[in-house]
């Protein structure tokens, strides 16, 4: 009941907070600061789509090394033992990082920082967004996502996911046309909850000829 009392509040004062906080990243940071701090995200540490990210990115990369991006506690995410050479997780909130460190797992690091901004000289073999692009907006997703593959290796991909599909119908619409090709669509449902989807993209492409999809497709390209 007190989850679904904050998910109402949290689209309820999304705009407000987008407008006059988000700019501000200290202020940004103190807010979620607050809210892992009081526990309002830990209903989705309990809540996981199996080991749906990790078998994807197995489909083109065995032993990959992942960034994740909003990464949150990282807690709802299996990070089974000898299938990934390396895990990083970034998020904003200091909070949600200490939680994510104390997990103990191996190969992994972590990192407090902005993910509108974020940067690394260091190449991934998958860059997931999971449940974070619509707490941006549009065009900052847009960037985010034409941004990335310079952070990707040659067989790298981006994998976003978006839990409730028809609620963040924009947003699907900001993957779609960013302008990165899209090789897959795939649905997803996490527990009892609407229906949502993982779209994986790839970096842009040198020629017209667009790549071969190496991972089932279904949807629209």
């Amino acid at each position: 009941m007190a989850n679904t009392l904050f998910r109402t509040v949290a689209r309820l004062t999304s705009f407000p907070v987008r407008v006059l906080i988000r700019p501000h990243r200290r202020l940004h940071a103190a807010l979620w600061n607050v809210q892992y701090a009081l526990g309002l995200w830990r209903y989705l540490d309990e809540m996981s789509d199996g080991a749906m990210p990790l078998s994807l990115i197995e489909t083109w990369a065995r032993q990959p090394a992942i960034l994740d991006l909003g990464c949150g506690t990282s807690a709802n995410l299996p990070l089974d033992a000898g299938r990934y050479r390396h895990y990083h997780g970034v998020d904003l909130s200091q909070r949600a990082i200490e939680t994510a460190r104390a997990l103990g797992r191996p190969n992994t690091s972590f990192e407090v920082a902005d993910i509108r901004s974020y940067r690394s000289a260091r190449r991934y073999d998958a860059i997931l967004l999971r449940e974070v692009i619509y707490y941006l907006s549009p065009a900052e997703s847009a960037a985010l996502l034409r941004r990335l593959p310079t952070m990707l290796t040659d067989r790298g991909r981006i994998v976003v996911q978006i839990y409730d599909v028809a609620r963040a119908a924009a947003f699907v619409e900001v993957i779609r046309d960013c302008g990165l090709p899209l090789v897959a669509e795939l649905p997803v449902r996490l527990d009892d909850g609407p229906a949502g989807a993982f779209f994986v993209l790839t970096g842009p492409v040198p020629s017209a000829v667009r790549p071969e999809p190496d991972v089932p497709t279904t949807g629209r390209r």
